[in-house]
Order: structure tokens, then sequence, then C-alpha cells
């Protein structure tokens, strides 16, 4: 007899009959570490999608901060800032893309560790802007 169902109904005959079998015993202590196998597995899973999105969550937020520094830097330079101010812009540009390399460097570490090799397409969807001159 295979599968649940047979196990289940024969745990129920046995039962009924006021049979303790050390037979079954062993088939419910085998199912029950293949389904606390399973739900371990599951829960692995999961946490891995989550950390994974948590990584993948900063990178996209170091990315908008420094599209967030260049636009600020555009809109000076389109007013005609002063030159000093241009600098101090193009330093905090710099400063938040070296953030976003960084923040790239951990996703691209962390796919590597759960088994992702393919990583060549992070610099298609996070290409990083050459430095700004300060």
């Amino acid at each position: 007899m295979t599968g649940q169902l047979p196990f289940k109904r024969l745990a129920r005959e046995l039962i009924a009959h006021g049979v303790q079998s050390e037979y079954l015993a062993r088939v419910e202590a085998r199912i029950s570490r293949e389904q606390q196998l399973e739900t371990l597995q599951a829960e692995l899973t999961q946490e891995i999608a989550g950390a994974l999105g948590r990584t993948d969550m900063r990178v996209n937020l170091a990315f908008a901060e420094l599209q967030l520094c260049r636009a600020r830097y555009d809109k000076a330079a389109s007013q005609g800032a002063p030159r000093a101010t241009l600098g101090e812009l193009a330093a905090a540009f710099n400063a938040q893309r070296k953030v976003a390399q960084a923040r790239l460097r951990e996703l691209q570490i962390q796919r590597e560790a759960i088994g992702f090799r393919r990583n060549a397409i992070l610099n298609e969807l996070y290409p990083v802007p050459p430095k700004l001159e300060e």
C-alpha cells in the first residue's frame, strides 16, 4: 500500500481493532519527517525570496536617489549656478553613484549565493551612469 489514503485507511482500521502497530508507527514517523522537510524547504524558499526582494528594493531606491542627484545637478546647470555649487552637486551625485554601485554588487553577490549565475542582466536593468566632473 502506497500513498497517504491507504495509510489513513489502515490507521483507522488498526485503531478500530485496538491494534498498536510498531510498523505503522514507523510509517507515521517517516511521513512526519518528510512533511517537516517539505515545510522547512518551503520556509527557506520564502526567506530567500524575501531577502532577495529586500535587496532589490534597496538597489532601486539607491538608483532613484542617484536620479534625483542628477536632476538637481542638471537643474542647477541649466539655471547657471556657480561652479562651486555645481561641484558640490557633482560630488553628491558621485557619492550616491558609489552607493548605487555597492547596492548593485550586494544584489549580485546575493543572487550568486542562491545559485543565479547569469547576472549580466543586472547591468541592463541598472546601468550605472558615468561620474560627473567635480
